[in-house]
């Protein structure tokens, strides 16, 4: 990475005509982005579902950093661009070319986000189809993948891009992994490969490990989000009309974990990257001077 780079973050699980997603993707890539202009002076551009852009707008904003539309954003040190990707997969095909070559982005990083089966079909994680609802985006993964360019993918419950990774993992673990609640009767990993996946417990909790670990590497503290700015942006993605899945309540939290449980996790990264490996202290013999006697 160098200064100015795009890096393209794609997230939001759409799950009908009028409801938007859940908090889990636009929390972590809001806070991502901030991080990524922090830590590395990038530009970040966020894609999404139509239905998701205002929740991911407001997400970005509550972590700091400025909205803009695509152009005057990569001129500006603090702000993102998030932009709605098209649902047709003929029009994704050439949104995604056209992107690639205007961005040349370093990396592609895609958040819970549903992507294509062997069928071509999207699925929320129990196996109901998201097709027609869905940005195919993960054509324009497979695009960067093919021009050599670093595609990572985050995710909890193997039904998002980038679990292709585990396949077979996915299909002993997860209920309807091996097959869907949906007419295609197929699986409900997409098929697309990432050249990194990350998988966490929540896919929020992924993004705020490579945000630790881009403080680490940086030796900048502040690179990692604190639990202030995570409770803020939970709130305003809340208000903007992101559900806690779960619940499916307009409640700030994510996968049915209240919004202050997730700073405790952030705190512990941040412990992390104050100690690095060292979390006890037990090399540092200067830490405790009074054990030198």
């Amino acid at each position: 990475m160098q200064p100015n780079d795009v890096v393209i973050i794609a997230t939001g699980m759409p799950v009908g005509p009028l409801q938007t997603g859940e908090q889990d993707g636009p929390v972590g890539a809001a806070t991502l982005a901030r991080a990524l202009v922090l830590g590395l002076k990038a530009n970040p551009v966020i894609l999404t579902d139509p239905t998701n852009v205002e929740i991911i707008s407001a997400a970005v904003r509550s972590a700091g950093l400025f909205v803009y539309p695509l152009e005057p954003s990569l001129e500006h040190p603090t702000a993102a661009c998030v932009m709605p990707f098209p649902i047709d997969p003929a029009e994704a095909t050439t949104a995604g070319a056209g992107l690639i070559e205007r961005l040349r982005p370093k990396a592609l990083i895609t958040i819970e986000r549903a992507g294509a089966n062997e069928h071509g079909e999207y699925h929320a994680a129990l196996g109901r189809s998201l097709t027609q609802w869905c940005a195919k985006v993960d054509i324009l993964f497979e695009q960067a993948r093919e021009a050599g360019i670093l595609t990572i993918g985050v995710g909890d419950g193997g039904n998002e891009l980038g679990c292709g990774l585990i396949r077979d993992a996915v299909f002993e673990a997860a209920p309807n992994g091996r097959r869907c609640q949906c007419p295609c009767g197929g699986s409900v990993v997409p098929s697309f490969i990432p050249d990194v996946l990350i998988i966490a417990a929540i896919s929020n909790w992924g993004t705020y490990g490579v945000e630790a670990c881009l403080a680490a590497l940086t030796g900048r503290a502040e690179v990692l989000h604190d639990r202030e700015i995570d409770l803020r942006v939970h709130i305003a993605c809340a208000a903007a009309g992101a559900h806690n899945d779960g619940p499916l309540l307009l409640d700030p939290g994510t996968d049915a974990v209240a919004a202050p449980y997730h700073g405790h996790i952030l705190d512990l990264m941040a412990l992390m990257v104050e100690n690095g490996a060292d979390l006890g202290g037990l090399y540092r013999r200067d830490k405790w001077p009074w054990l030198d006697r």
